[in-house]
């Protein structure tokens, strides 16, 4: 029963800081801090999130930022963005050790699809 337990609290840790990857349409997004072409539309403001309280400590601030990323451009491609202007990512700390990213930017629709960066 304990090891039952144990088990389950790692795996629920592994969870907490979860690195999330790029989905086949979050990969076609393309993001910058440049303002999009003329011919996109607004479609909404979206975060990114990445690390976690739990786990996020022992990840890097460079993987941090991925993670957000990474966690931005799928939601901006659920929503039928293909492009994002991002602003700077803001970084949580706990316990004197940043554990958490978040990146906020505005999603577009652009009829021509933008250059990935």
């Amino acid at each position: 029963m304990k090891r039952l337990l144990l088990l389950g609290i790692i795996a629920a840790l592994c969870q907490a800081c979860s690195r999330p990857s790029l989905s086949p349409g979050g990969s076609e997004v393309a993001i910058s801090r440049q303002p999009p072409t003329p011919d996109c539309h607004p479609i909404g403001y979206l975060v990114g999130e990445g690390g976690g309280s739990f786990g996020g400590k022992w990840i890097s601030n460079d993987s941090l930022i991925e993670y957000a990323t990474n966690d931005l451009r799928n939601k901006a491609a659920e929503k039928g963005a293909n492009y994002v202007q991002t602003d700077p990512p803001t970084l949580g700390e706990a316990h004197g050790t940043t554990s958490t990213v978040t990146i906020t930017g505005t999603a577009y629709r652009c009829k021509a699809q933008p250059t990935l960066q």
